[in-house]
This record gives C-alpha cells, sequence and structure tokens, in this order.
C-alpha cells in the first residue's frame, strides 16, 4: 500500500513519539489520551522571577480556543548545554543558580553566541541541533563561537496544547540564561545573540525575544524561525507568537506550510522582516518518496519522523547546509508563487525586486542592502522565493532558460508540437586534484513540469533549478511526446516526434556573468529518444 508522507499531522506525530516512549499499551489507548488538565479561563499562573502567564485576552481567541497553563520548572527541567569548537564533546551546563561558573567556561566574550531550540515531541538529543551546531562552531572564525543547545524535552511530550504552553514559560527562562550571560561575560549588547528554533522551539524564541526585551531591557540580533508551527499560531495576536519585534532581525523559513488538513504543520503567515517560502513553502522536491524509499539505519522515530515530516525538517537541512556552502540559496521577492513560476520575477537587477540568500547569510545580504540605501533599517522587502533540489546538497542555481522554436521552412511544415523539453548543462573540463579531468552536469531540468505547447517561430522562457556549475560549456536536450495507447489522437505512425529549435539561451539569476548562447547542428530537429547536443559553435551568428 502507498502512503503518502503528505499526511503527517499532529495524531501521526504523537502517536510515533509514544511507539518510541512508552509501552505498547500506551499507544492502544491513544484515542484515550488524557487532555491537558483545564484552567480556569481567568486563573493566572506565575512563577517567581520568571513571571505571571494569564491564558485569557489574546491567549484565549476563536482561533486558539483551548487553552492552559504552563507546568512548573521542575517538571520541564529545561536544559542548557554550551558547546565550543576547542571543546566539541565536552558539553558544559549552564545553570541560573550558579552564574558564576560561566567565567571558566571558556566563553570569548567578542564571539556569536547561537541558541538552537528544538520543537514538538523532541529533545536536545535530536542529531538536527547537533549538525547545526557543529556546522555554526565550524564556520565561525578562530573558534570564538559558542553554541547553547535548549533541552525542553520535558514539556515537549503530548498532549500538544501543554507543550504549546510550556513554551511560554522556557521562553522566559531562556531569557534569564542569556541576560545571566550578558552579565558575567560583560557585553555590551546581544548583537551577537542569534536564537535558532524550529517548529514549538521557534515561538518559543520569540518569547525569549520579548522577555529579554520587558525583562532586562535587552533585544537580540537575531532570531530565526524554521518552519514555525501553525496550529495555535495562526491568526493569533503578536505577542502569541513568534514576530519581527521580537529581535532586530527576523528571518523565517517557511517549509511546510500547507493547511494541517493536508498535513501541513507550518505558518503560512508572513512573520519577520524576510520570509523565505523555498518551492512556494511546501511539497518539497523529495518529499513525496514511498516509505520504503525512507527506510534508514536510524531509530524508528527519526525514520518515521522523515517520512511523515519530511517537509516540516526540511527548514532544518535548508539553514543547516547555507552556513558553509558556497551555494547561495538565492530568494527573490515576488508578488506570489504562481508570478515566480511563471517567472515574472527572474533577475536580481530588476526594479521592484530584492534578491537574499535564505539561511544563514540572510542578515548580512539585508544589512548590505540597507547599507547601499535600497531599504530602510526594519523594512519587510516582501516574501522570497526560490528553488530547491531533491537531495543533498539542496542548494541550487536558478538558470534562466529561453526557448527559440525555429521558423524555417521545415519546422514551419511540420507545424507545432506538445511535449517536455528538457535541458542539462555541461561544465567544461575541470582538473580534479587527483589529476583526472572531469565534467561536471547539471540534472535533466525540465523546462516545464508538463507538457507545453511550442510553436514555430515563437520564444517560451522558463527559471528551472540545477545544480551550481563553475564554467557551463554546452548543453544536451531531451523531447518528451507524451503518448497514450488509449488515445489514437496520439499515436505517431508515419513520422517522429520532433521539434526545431533555433536555439537556447542560458542565464542565470544569481550570476549576470553567465549569458551562453546554443544552437543545434545544422538547425536539426530534435527528436524523441535522441542525443541532441546544442553547441555555442553550432551557432551562425
Amino acid at each position: 500500500m502507498y502512503v503518502a508522507n503528505t499526511t503527517g499531522g499532529l495524531m501521526l506525530q504523537t502517536m510515533l513519539y509514544l511507539a518510541n516512549h512508552t509501552s505498547r499499551a500506551a499507544v492502544n489507548t491513544l484515542v484515550d489520551l488524557p487532555p491537558a488538565p483545564k484552567s480556569d479561563i481567568n486563573e493566572v499562573k506565575c512563577f517567581g522571577v520568571y513571571g505571571c502567564f494569564p491564558i485569557n485576552g489574546p491567549w484565549n481567541t476563536v482561533t486558539r480556543s483551548i487553552n492552559v497553563h504552563p507546568q512548573k520548572p521542575s517538571e520541564i527541567e529545561p536544559h542548557f548545554t554550551l558547546h565550543l569548537r576547542k571543546e566539541l564533546d565536552q558539553p558544559k551546563y549552564l545553570d541560573l543558580n550558579d552564574p558564576d561558573s560561566v567565567q571558566g567556561m571558556g566563553m570569548d566574550a567578542k564571539g556569536k553566541i547561537f541558541l538552537l531550540v528544538h520543537g514538538y515531541l523532541e529533545s536536545g538529543e535530536i542529531p538536527w541541533m547537533w549538525d547545526m551546531a557543529k556546522a555554526l562552531l565550524a564556520y565561525e572564525p578562530e573558534g570564538k563561537a559558542a553554541v547553547v543547545l535548549i533541552d525542553w524535552g520535558g514539556g515537549a511530550s503530548p498532549p500538544y496544547v501543554q507543550a504549546v504552553a510550556n513554551i511560554r514559560l522556557v521562553g522566559a527562562i531562556t531569557a534569564h540564561v542569556v541576560h545571566m550571560l550578558y552579565e558575567e561575560l560583560r557585553l555590551p549588547n546581544l548583537d551577537n545573540v542569534h536564537i535558532i528554533g524550529h517548529s514549538l522551539g521557534a515561538h518559543l524564541s520569540g518569547y525569549a525575544g520579548y522577555h529579554l526585551q520587558h525583562d532586562f531591557g535587552l533585544k537580540p540580533a537575531r532570531i530565526t524561525g524554521l518552519d514555525p508551527a501553525a496550529p495555535l499560531f495562526t491568526d493569533t495576536d503578536p505577542i502569541v507568537r513568534l514576530d519581527k519585534t521580537d529581535a532586530h532581525f527576523v528571518d523565517i523559513l517557511h517549509t511546510d506550510a500547507n493547511p494541517l488538513m493536508k498535513g501541513g504543520l507550518g505558518i503560512n503567515m508572513h512573520l519577520g522582516h524576510v520570509d523565505f517560502f523555498p518551492n512556494g513553502g511546501f511539497d518539497n522536491p523529495g518529499c513525496n518518496k514511498k516509505f520504503q524509499d525512507v527506510v534508514q539505519k536510524k531509530t524508528l522515530f527519526l525514520t518515521m519522523q522523515e517520512f511523515l515530516s519530511c517537509n516540516h525538517i526540511r527548514s532544518q537541512q535548508y539553514f543547516t547546509e547555507s552556513i558553509g556552502s558556497q551555494c547561495p540559496f538565492l530568494g527573490i521577492t515576488c508578488d506570489s508563487f504562481e508570478s515566480f513560476k511563471d517567472t515574472r520575477c527572474t533577475s536580481c537587477e530588476e526594479p521592484g525586486h530584492t534578491c537574499l540568500r535564505m539561511g544563514y547569510h540572510s542578515q548580512e545580504d539585508y544589512q548590505e542592502q540597507v547599507d547601499l540605501g535600497q531599504l530602510q533599517q526594519g523594512d519587510s522587502p516582501g516574501v522570497f522565493y526560490l528553488w530547491t533540489g531533491d537531495s543533498k546538497p539542496f542548494c541550487r542555481l536558478h538558470y534562466r532558460i529561453t526557448v527559440r522554436v525555429s521558423g524555417h521552412d521545415e519546422s514551419t511544415l511540420h507545424g507545432g508540437e506538445v511535449g517536455i523539453l528538457s535541458v542539462q548543462l555541461h561544465d567544461a573540463l575541470q582538473k580534479k586534484a587527483s589529476g583526472k579531468r572531469e565534467r561536471a552536469t547539471t540534472e535533466m531540468m525540465k523546462f516545464s513540469p508538463k507538457a507545453m505547447y511550442f510553436e514555430p517561430g515563437y520564444e517560451y522562457k522558463a527559471l528551472v533549478a540545477g545544480r551550481n556549475l563553475r564554467e557551463p560549456e554546452y548543453a544536451t536536450v531531451n523531447w518528451e511526446y507524451p503518448t497514450n495507447i488509449l488515445n489514437p489522437l496520439t499515436w505517431r505512425i508515419l513520422s517522429a516526434p520532433r521539434i526545431y529549435l533555433e536555439y537556447i539561451l542560458i542565464e542565470a539569476m544569481e550570476s549576470s556573468e553567465l549569458y551562453l548562447k546554443l544552437c543545434p547542428q545544422h538547425e536539426g530537429a530534435i527528436l524523441t529518444g535522441a542525443e541532441n547536443v546544442l553547441r555555442s559553435s553550432y551557432c551562425k551568428d
């Protein structure tokens, strides 16, 4: 039986969690899972220095009618572990009751401080946090950076509504931990503090930013929301969710923004200074696999998580890859995803369009635009779209391909054709370290996802995703003619399906230097099932 991995809603994830953490009997009684204890809507619970937490007003609305108070800190037991590059495998524990210990932990007051926060059903031992921590520590210069992994797994268990409540308290505790570092390291401000949270952890990061401002008069430099959770946060007041007032710069990666009924877990709202929607924010390439295709030598929990929540966890993978990647993950503003797909937004140099790198380097690009006077500090330039690949490395370049169908007599006599045109670029030979010369290629890039009509004498344009090549030299072109044995109108008996191309133009959104005109030899036909090579030397002009 085929089960699509877009069906992974909260119930499936909760079943998965119980299967991994509890007895079989508990799984069998999932339908009888007790709800979180009900609270008086007008009751306010206080937790000492961490403040008081009401559940009325903006916390109880039409879209958020179920609400409870956070559990006690002793029940959640959040842990904050510090990692440094020079002592990567020797974590140190930050203790609010022992602030003096910070002085002996080896942190550099001039280095960046990253805080990573997991989401629902997870803990600080989840592999993506460790992968991201290692990438951050490896990238930052001279080993000055520090990474703090925030483990609130004791409060991230079902029921979901209780976990939603718990992140409010953990956010406040996180603010106190950051303030402790600020005081003990004698930091002038929080300009080097960057909080990165996934799913519920994204909103937890927002609460930390809120409490830093309101409790201590401090504002973190940056918060990155990795596919912030949608359930109980969509269409809520900014105080309830992550928003751009929580830090000087807030960037959001949306990767699972389908409605919850379709399996989407991420919020489909513009929350930050910049919001990136790779592949439209849902249905990412490589996330439509069958279960047998994702079985790995991991725990059942991690394998099932990748199957059920592939789109949701893509945000973690994209951000981690972006840290040290030479490929830019470049996004461009566009008024809609449909306009982006229709190639109305393909040039960073066109008026009205802004391009920024998605992920780790987005703040650097944003600040550069501010310094050039193209943006005002605090502006939200719009929504950014980009394509990615279906497997690691996920980053792809955006190739603008212009196809000119030949208008010569033979092409005109043959007439228009319906089919799928695919282009594969081939790099110039590159010498490798081994001494061998190899030629890199892009994948076979479809000009359109479905068959389209090509008429002689007309030009057609597309923006497609392909691997980054250093020096594209020529292309091979495939032509697929859609035939159906049950439809006689698609049968070709007397002639082979073909299309006559005059040329194709290759440009890249990422580089104004790439301009490659390629032509078929002798203006010949592009045949189905044949290898059709196009080169610059075949062009007459």
